[in-house]
């Protein structure tokens, strides 16, 4: 019975994720989230699994809408792939999927280099980490979705940071995450290539002038900063001298396909 692999991917963590753990449980497919979460209704398979990052402690918006419009499949299965904990992640996933009746089936949590550049970037040493102790842990997360076993992972967080970042500080926020692309400004070095708009998933930047300009549906995936052959385009004030991260293992022309435009803007 084939796996439908769904992923959500700014940078390529995810995607990296999805790849790997395809190529383990063999009769995969891979299929990007932006490319079909506009449909009403999604019609899925009996075995299905999602993999995305982890945004402000939770789930990335377009993720959770996702879920909303899915059918129901026999297995459901859910791999974060984010810089840290996902802290009220898990709980979200699970209050979603009662809400649609779904059964979530197993959910797990990869550690992988951080992308959220006003904090700084993961250092490379520890990127390599990331790495091999994904490598490690996938094969088991093949092995668990073939046999169709349960399997819950737990959060790792202490009291504080769960009940202030995911609790108060998420819920605040979370309706403003589109409009947060209002920060984000392209600096003197923008040559007007168009990456950005092309690697937005969620065709949120449009060109004009040789410039880019940001809409209000944003996801903060941080794919057109990341991926700014320039380096021109920032965010707020902070991350002009931070060094950039995208997946090194996925080409951009990846990001592209993954992106989903439905718009022939060059």
């Amino acid at each position: 019975m084939q796996t439908e692999l769904y992923y959500f991917t700014g940078t390529g963590n995810s995607l990296w994720v999805a790849k790997k753990i395809a190529e383990q449980i063999g009769d995969s497919r891979l299929i990007s989230i932006p490319k079909v979460v506009n449909q009403e209704t999604i019609t899925v398979g009996e075995t299905v699994g999602i993999v995305c990052p982890i945004y402000m402690y939770n789930l990335p918006l377009i993720v959770a809408d996702f879920i909303k419009k899915i059918t129901t499949p026999k297995y459901f299965f859910l791999v974060f792939a984010g810089g840290g904990v996902p802290g009220n992640g898990m709980k979200a996933v699970k209050k979603l999927c009662e809400s649609r009746q779904i059964e979530l089936s197993a959910i797990f949590n990869i550690k992988m280099p951080s992308n959220y550049t006003p904090y700084g970037v993961t250092p490379d040493e520890e990127q390599q980490e990331c790495f091999n102790n994904a490598e490690k842990k996938i094969p088991e997360i093949a092995r668990i979705v073939k046999a169709g076993e349960s399997y819950l992972e737990k959060s790792e967080t202490f009291f504080l940071k769960s009940y202030v970042f995911p609790g108060l500080l998420y819920k605040l926020g979370y309706k403003m995450i589109p409009a947060m692309a209002k920060s984000y400004i392209a600096d003197e070095k923008c040559n007007g290539c168009g990456i950005c708009r092309k690697v937005c998933p969620m065709e949120n930047i449009h060109m004009s002038g040789d410039k880019p300009f940001w809409e209000a549906h944003c996801q903060q995936c941080y794919a057109c900063l990341q991926w700014c052959p320039q380096e021109a385009i920032q965010f707020g004030k902070k991350t002009a001298t931070i060094k950039r991260y995208h997946n090194p293992f996925v080409r951009i022309n990846e990001i592209i396909s993954s992106a989903g435009h439905t718009t022939t803007e060059s």
